[in-house]
């Protein structure tokens, strides 16, 4: 386990460990690894506050809801990532944690995280003893969230631009037998890649900027889930994917995610191209 500390019973702190098998084909470390990164520090922040056990359940199963990711810096092999995680609200139903990641002193990215709780798949208030606790260690600084109406877009969208289907695989489930939070971050990064790869981007590059994903559900599944995705807004420097996957129990998880274009040698956002423009025009929801 990573080294940690806890401050002032409402900071959590740890140091993480990037792995090779963390690294994309950019050769630095791939966004839906470091959102396991963000998963990593949530749960041993977690375990911190309540006990060694804390980290599975048969009873109530806590998960996120929602997850906004902000990725400001690459991160890179080779050098521990510090982590910092603080609770910034909790309600009867729900809290909000918030994760910061730092490489070699710059911040590298954060995330904030909706928590909701489940028993059977069915959404439940939070444990006694749970919300007790968060509640007395929250920050109260939670900020209201942008609207998650790309979900509801989702539900009304008929032929996405671009399918596909991946096959449920026995390593996408987790220590509860659920689908995991991180398997379906990887859907999401797959149904953008589906489309990217498609893309000719002539001599530049594209990064990441953040992901906004809704979790409806975690329920597992032996049956292809189908992908979906396409373009919903384009600006000077960026557009944004929304992406969907849907299981044999309905849809399952939304994002959106805005893509920056990059300039390759500098490093800096680039404009985009007519010609980008125009496949990018293809897929438009």
């Amino acid at each position: 386990m990573p080294d940690s500390i806890t401050t002032a019973n409402t900071v959590f702190e740890c140091a993480i460990t990037p792995r090779y098998t963390d690294l994309d084909t950019w050769r630095h470390v791939n966004n839906s690894r470091i959102y396991q990164l963000h998963q990593e520090a949530r749960i041993l922040a977690h375990i911190a506050r309540f006990g060694a056990d804390a980290w599975f359940s048969d009873d109530v199963r806590l998960r996120p809801l929602r997850s906004i990711t902000q990725y400001r810096q690459v991160t890179w092999y080779g050098s521990d990532v510090q982590a910092r995680v603080q609770v910034l609200s909790c309600e009867q139903d729900t809290y909000r944690v918030r994760s910061d990641l730092s490489q070699n002193g710059q911040h590298v990215g954060s995330q904030e995280c909706v928590m909701g709780a489940f028993v059977k798949g069915q959404r439940v208030d939070l444990p006694e003893d749970v919300r007790e606790q968060l509640q007395h260690a929250a920050t109260g600084t939670a900020e209201p969230l942008p609207a998650n109406d790309y979900v509801e877009l989702a539900k009304a969208v008929e032929q996405w631009p671009m399918r596909q289907q991946l096959s449920g695989r026995y390593a996408d489930l987790d220590a509860d037998s659920q689908r995991s939070e991180a398997a379906l971050a990887r859907y999401m990064e797959q149904a953008r890649f589906g489309a990217i790869r498609g893309i000719d981007l002539g001599d530049l590059g594209i990064l990441i900027a953040a992901a906004d994903i809704s979790f409806l559900h975690y329920r597992p599944g032996w049956e292809p889930v189908e992908l979906g995705s396409g373009i919903t807004r384009m600006g000077n420097t960026s557009f944004i994917f929304t992406g969907c996957a849907t299981s044999e129990h309905g849809l399952q998880a939304v994002a959106n995610s805005v893509m920056v274009v990059i300039n390759q040698a500098s490093g800096r956002p680039a404009p985009l191209t007519n010609a980008i423009r125009e496949q990018l025009g293809k897929l438009k929801v």
